[in-house]
């Protein structure tokens, strides 16, 4: 028995098997994600929403809270994003776009752009919830 592992070891060493198996492996266990139900949804949308509010009330005067609470959107926004994308591509595009501008108006301190940039989240928000109730 050792001599024929010793000799599939050999045969193997070309080198093109190896990433392979490892790309079929990470394939086979990365898990089929299920998509978010409305209400979960709708949940996630409401909390996003009142923390870009909150993001353009600190911008202004307190940015290392607004990074702070703007470091809170995307952990919500991952559980939802591929449902929201799936639906609706408009709302999904809108919101990244909007997420990005939130994230510089709170680094950069710009409390109109943090605004805007809110008052269009919940635009988003309020359409899609019009289209997909949760």
């Amino acid at each position: 028995m050792a001599v024929s592992v010793a000799g599939l070891a050999g045969c193997s060493s070309g080198g093109a098997t190896s990433p392979e198996p490892t790309a079929s492996t990470s394939a086979a266990a990365a898990p089929a994600t299920q998509p978010a139900t409305a209400a979960a949804v709708a949940t996630g949308l409401q909390n996003i929403d009142q923390i870009a509010k909150q993001i353009a009330a600190a911008a202004g005067t307190d940015k290392a809270r607004a990074a702070s609470l703007d470091g809170q959107i995307e952990p919500t926004w991952a559980t939802i994003e591929d449902t929201v994308k799936q639906n609706d591509p408009n709302t999904y595009l809108a919101m990244e776009d909007n997420f990005a501008m939130l994230e510089k108006a709170a680094d950069e301190g710009d409390a109109a752009a943090a605004e805007r940039g809110s008052a269009a989240i919940s635009s988003a928000v309020q359409a899609y919830l019009a289209k997909y109730a949760g």
